[in-house]
């Protein structure tokens, strides 16, 4: 067995060895050129076959590159959008504190400052739209009737801009009711010559309704509304807004107006309690 494998590979190397012989002499050159003439589209197409995998793998892993890098500018771009809303936040908190600051260094009132939590939700008598929950309660010394500003200041008045009072109190939270809520009622007064007096609420969640005016009293589109001072709690002097129409009948006792309010509630984030 051993002799017969040893006879077979010695035939074989013959044969590769005259082969090689061959070729150099040129013998099987007709052989050889037709043979590769078969053979060529052959290799041809193994050859498109490979630059063809080498090109979809390239591809491929270009365009998983190209998606890592989109993954991670988009986290980064998410990750400064979140901080830049968050130096916005703080800017505006900034912002609103410096003017409750002013206010009520000019003022001298006793206040405390809330943050507005939720709203629309009533924690106890109040529901709708036009109520809100903020963070302090009788534990900061609130209680109901105390009127709720905003730190805008507004001439002539000079004087902070009631945005409504508060209406129910817990331990640590409050629920207040603003000026464009339609039972939330302040005593109120023009900003004119003689004082003219009423009571204001809320219309439709938009503007503010000033009744009981007499017939006689003389009033004026652009008037300035402010608190009259008649509410136990609540000081003279505290903004409402202007009035923007006003609606007269002759067989009527009194006269009543629309008052656009100067400050837009929903953009409300922080508020002032004044305290006695």
């Amino acid at each position: 067995m051993l002799k017969l494998n040893i006879r077979k590979y010695f035939i074989f190397i013959v044969v590769i060895g005259l082969l090689i012989f061959l070729h150099f002499t040129g013998i099987l050159f007709p052989l050889e050129s037709l043979v590769s003439r078969w053979l060529n589209p052959l290799f041809k197409n193994f050859y498109s076959l490979g630059s063809s995998l080498r090109t979809n793998y390239g591809a491929k892993s270009s365009q998983e590159e190209l998606l890592n890098k989109i993954g991670q500018l988009e986290r980064q771009n998410t990750q400064l959008t979140l901080a830049n809303a968050k130096l916005k936040i703080a800017e505006e908190e900034n912002q609103v504190l410096r003017q409750s600051l002013k206010f009520l260094a000019k003022s001298q009132f006793h206040y405390t400052l809330a943050n507005i939590i939720s709203r629309g939700e009533s924690v106890n008598l109040f529901a709708g739209s036009q109520t809100a929950v903020i963070d302090k309660g009788s534990a900061d010394g609130l209680f109901p009737g105390l009127p709720v500003v905003s730190p805008a200041i507004y001439d002539p008045a000079n004087q902070g801009l009631i945005i409504g009072k508060v209406v129910a109190v817990k331990n640590n939270i409050s629920e207040i009711c603003f000026i464009t809520n339609q039972d939330c009622k302040l005593a109120v007064s023009l900003f004119n010559q003689t004082n003219t007096s009423g009571i204001a609420h809320g219309e439709l969640g938009l503007t503010v309704r000033m009744e009981f005016i007499p017939q006689t009293e003389i009033i004026n589109i652009g008037d300035l509304v402010i608190t009259s001072g008649l509410e136990q709690n609540i000081p003279r002097g505290l903004v409402i807004g202007k009035i923007s129409e006003i609606n007269k009948a002759s067989n009527e006792l009194w006269q009543n107006a629309t008052i656009k309010p100067l400050q837009e509630i929903d953009d409300l984030i922080i508020v002032t309690i004044l305290l006695p």
